[in-house]
């Protein structure tokens, strides 16, 4: 079983829904430990898009990227670990960009010509999100009947086009279903247990299922105290053939993989 990539969730927000967030100093010491851990890619993002967090307008979000991003650009750790920007906003990804990050973890989906204008001229990664809306509206969900892994099937050719069509390499695309967003709890779980369907269908694929609300089918526990649970998910994803998995607790995960992996 090929080991899959551990993204480690670096929250630079006042909001996180697993109130993890840290700001200025705090937040490059947690980038060192999970470096420490094990993290192969680290994924900074600051706008939270729990369930009704206040939106960030591309500005407000990069004054607390950028001292972050300046700060660890220069660690002697840099040319090992990936860094990765969540945004939905096209200004803050063509900044990340100019700075050097590798990876845009685009949480709106390739939907925003101006970030498909960004993206078209650079070499990054790109991380593609299925979601409903963001930050995430509990009221919209897909349809309780509906088959949610064709959904995610549909989703991805059309964002394939979507990508070629603004002349961006789908080869460089990495899919994400979006747990949480816009699934029920059932529905999130139906996902994981697709993740085979998913990864059969060809291209890379990221879940991001660390410490969601779905978890709560399982457990009365708050979103800090899921990571246990969340362990198990990941290693059936890992059986899967997720080749990413982006997660907050990056030690246990990275043990994880060296058991299972070898």
């Amino acid at each position: 079983m090929k080991r899959p990539v551990i993204m480690g969730i670096l929250n630079v927000t006042p909001d996180s829904f697993s109130g993890d967030g840290a700001m200025g100093r705090a937040a490059l010491d947690r980038a060192e430990r999970m470096v420490a851990d094990g993290a192969d890619v680290l994924d900074i993002g600051a706008e939270s898009t729990r369930p009704h967090a206040v939106a960030l307008d591309a500005d407000a979000e990069w004054a607390r990227l950028a001292p972050i991003l300046t700060g660890l650009a220069q660690r002697d750790w840099r040319s090992q670990v990936r860094l990765s920007v969540d945004t939905r906003h096209a200004a803050s990804a063509q900044r990340a960009l100019d700075l050097g990050v590798d990876i845009i973890n685009d949480v709106g989906g390739l939907a925003d010509p101006a970030m498909q204008r960004v993206l078209r001229g650079r070499r990054c990664g790109v991380v593609v999100m299925h979601a409903l809306s963001v930050p995430v509206d509990p009221s919209l969900t897909l349809p309780a009947d509906c088959d949610v892994t064709a959904q995610i099937l549909r989703w991805k050719q059309v964002v394939h086009a979507t990508a070629l069509a603004g002349g961006l390499d789908p080869a460089r695309l990495i899919y994400d279903p979006g747990i949480g967003f816009g699934k029920s709890a059932p529905q999130s779980l139906e996902l994981l247990h697709s993740a085979s369907a998913l990864v059969a269908s060809g291209g890379s694929w990221l879940f991001g299922h660390s410490r969601k609300s779905f978890l709560k089918l399982f457990t009365h526990a708050d979103a800090a105290d899921r990571d246990d649970l969340t362990l198990a998910f990941s290693a059936g994803l890992a059986h899967a053939g997720v080749g990413m998995l982006r997660v907050h607790a990056v030690a246990p995960h990275a043990a994880l993989f060296d058991r299972l992996c070898t």
